[in-house]
């Protein structure tokens, strides 16, 4: 079974790198991010910010090749005689390769030096500004079905081309979101901590707290349909942690001093279902034996919960 992951993330607060002990800061002197001054901690969430947005515009480029994928033989090619050749692919958006290049060209400027992080969005956005015209031909190419007149001989030149691209890509986007995960907690403790120092506890602490703790039940998914099933202890912990900042957040929301933005039932939404689609999740794993076949639908839904609930938390920037 082909199991496809895309986890969106929240750019306007998620700012996550590697672990700053293993770069080169201020000379030789390595620091922890702890220690990193607030100048420094700017320039970071920018840089940071700007690999988010990478990433997530690199969703485009995974949902066009789903769709190619769902009809063609990857390995093989086009014959011109599948059942579902009509399907095409995708067009790859241009603002979600704009924000690739942006990421690419602002990015590894910014301290502090990220070097595998700024490696792997070059990569990501050489290869996808490559990738976007053959996607847009080939798209073009389907939809007049102009395999009809060759034999498919310019679907399996296509082909040829965009193959190698999309590997490049999803290896960079791989090795990027590993590194943005790295230290993400660290992070987004002390922009909380940041935030209750010159707020205090309001509603969009509660909120970021609801999103740092669904992000730590996310990163229990597993990225490949033959992975182990989710450890039911890990997760059991970790919905209970999110099941404790949900009440608080939906309590708070509930008094005066709550003083809710615009569109705040907007982001309530995202926050509900996405509660709701984890406690399904964890019935699933409480089962005895649960079945694979649910255990998969409920972590598929999970997956699309989370990424509307981050859609709706970036439409705020």
């Amino acid at each position: 079974m082909r199991w496809s992951l895309f986890l969106a993330q929240v750019a306007i607060i998620a700012l996550a790198v590697l672990p700053l002990a293993a770069q080169d800061l201020e000379g030789d002197r390595a620091k922890s991010f702890s220690d990193l001054p607030e100048k420094d901690f700017k320039s970071l969430a920018e840089k940071t910010n700007l690999y988010v947005q990478a990433l997530n515009a690199a969703g485009d480029v995974r949902r066009s090749y789903d769709r190619y994928a769902s009809w063609v033989d990857v390995k093989k090619g086009p014959t011109g005689k599948e059942r579902y050749i009509s399907y095409g692919l995708y067009e790859i958006n241009s603002g979600s390769v704009n924000d690739m290049v942006a990421a690419a060209t602002k990015g590894p400027a910014l301290t502090p030096p990220l070097r595998e992080l700024d490696e792997a969005v070059s990569k990501l956005a050489g290869a996808a500004k490559t990738l976007a015209p053959l996607v847009k031909a080939a798209d073009e190419y389907y939809e007049q079905e102009d395999f009809k007149d060759d034999a498919a001989k310019r679907g399996q030149e296509l082909h040829a081309q965009m193959m190698p691209l999309f590997e490049q890509i999803f290896t960079a986007e791989a090795s990027l979101r590993r590194g943005l995960n790295g230290i993400k907690a660290e992070v987004d403790r002390r922009q909380l901590a940041q935030l209750e120092r010159e707020s205090g506890r309001n509603y969009e602490w509660h909120l970021r707290s609801f999103m740092i703790h669904a992000k730590g039940l996310v990163d229990l998914l597993p990225d490949s349909a033959d992975a182990p099933m989710i450890d039911r202890a890990a997760y059991k912990a970790r919905y209970a942690e999110l099941e404790s900042a949900y009440n608080n957040f939906t309590q708070f929301g509930e008094t005066p001093e709550a003083k809710k933005p615009i569109m705040a039932s907007f982001l309530e939404t995202g926050v509900k279902d996405f509660f709701a689609a984890s406690k399904f999740l964890r019935r699933v794993l409480d089962s005895p034996k649960p079945e694979k076949r649910e255990y998969f639908e409920k972590m598929r839904d999970l997956v699309d919960k989370y990424n509307t609930l981050i859609e709706r938390t970036n439409t705020r920037r």
